[in-house]
């Protein structure tokens, strides 16, 4: 008895399946430039946007039927406007056919397919089912200037009405897309112009807002070479004029105002307020001096042209005493001093 070997099944091949790459991480600043530039967004309008050249000239011939339309719809001459409804009416129909065809211009179906319920245009019209069915008979009239002309008035400038509605539809859906990459440059633009609003309106916050630095000088003694009048800064008074100097020496040669800080002290700018009600000109030239003892001092900053407001800035110097002097025969007078670390 002869034994039967079994019989051998193929094995089935295995199926190769192509790996779905994972979707690319755009790391925080692409994020950020993207949602700026609003790239994704753009690049995807524009494969949205795509037309051929013959879409375009559809599209085109639309908008110009559609313009004419509205031109015919109000002539000047009144002898013109009773047959003007009908006459717009046709041009409506053209426009509205050419913006239809224009989404599929390869294909020439009949104008009265055109207007399906499932287009985005009849979608877009919310228009009733009778609507529809109208635009559709008006579309199939082969001379819809004559069939309207015997229509009454009513009914002529209500198909006028109701074709240009849907011409300006289906022209408004069809530009969109092709619209599409212009509106989102508009958005990246709004969005960069009104960050850069908010950055300076935060610098110029911070800016004003910022605590000004601790004057050393604030209700430190001073000590002025000589005195004309009695000042009165808190009564912007001085000598029976309204001013805001606190002090005033009489003309003398190199006038002077000095500052007792207490002990010594960093510091490395300052600001100095000239007169500012007139005779600025007696604190030029002005020199800023330190000193350790009140009676020996070095120069460390020098102004030499007319000023109002004067901020010297220099090298940080330790000292006790602060001097201002004009080396000149002159009169000193100031509104302020200041001096910051």
């Amino acid at each position: 008895m002869s034994q039967t070997e079994p019989e051998t099944v193929p094995a089935t091949p295995a199926t190769t399946v192509a790996a779905t790459p994972p979707p690319v991480k755009r790391g925080l600043l692409r994020r950020i430039v993207d949602w700026y530039t609003c790239g994704p967004q753009r690049e995807k309008a524009r494969a949205s946007a795509s037309a051929t050249a013959r879409e375009l000239e559809l599209l085109a011939r639309a908008k110009a039927a559609f313009a004419t339309g509205n031109l015919l719809a109000e002539p000047a001459d009144p002898a013109r406007r009773d047959l003007s409804p009908a006459h717009a009416a046709a041009l409506y129909a053209e426009a509205l056919v050419w913006a239809l065809r224009s989404f599929q211009a390869t294909e020439s179906p009949k104008s009265e397919d055109l207007l399906l319920d499932e287009s985005p245009v009849a979608r877009e019209l919310g228009l009733s089912a009778d609507h529809v069915a109208e635009i559709g008979r008006l579309l199939a009239t082969p001379k819809l200037v004559f069939e309207l002309a015997d229509r009454p008035r009513k009914e002529r400038d209500e198909a006028a009405k109701l074709l240009k509605r849907a011409a300006l539809v289906a022209i408004d859906v069809r530009e969109r897309p092709l619209r599409a990459p212009d509106g989102f440059a508009l958005v990246a633009f709004a969005r960069v112009a009104l960050t850069a609003l908010l950055l300076v309106a935060a610098v110029g916050g911070a800016i004003v807002l910022r605590p000004e630095k601790p004057n050393l000088a604030a209700g430190k003694p001073w000590t002025a070479s000589s005195s004309l009048f009695d000042c009165h800064p808190e009564l912007a008074e001085c000598g029976g004029v309204k001013t805001r100097i606190f002090f005033h020496t009489r003309e003398e040669q190199d006038p002077w105002v000095r500052y007792d800080l207490g002990t010594k002290t960093a510091f490395s700018s300052m600001r100095i307020e000239n007169r500012q009600d007139g005779e600025g000109d007696r604190a030029v030239p002005l020199v800023v001096e330190v000193g350790d003892d009140g009676a020996h001092f070095r120069e460390i900053a020098r102004r030499s042209t007319d000023f109002s407001s004067w901020k010297p800035s220099f090298p940080t110097v330790t000292a006790r005493y602060v001097r201002l002097r004009v080396p000149r025969r002159s009169m000193l007078h100031l509104e302020e001093v200041a001096v910051y670390r």
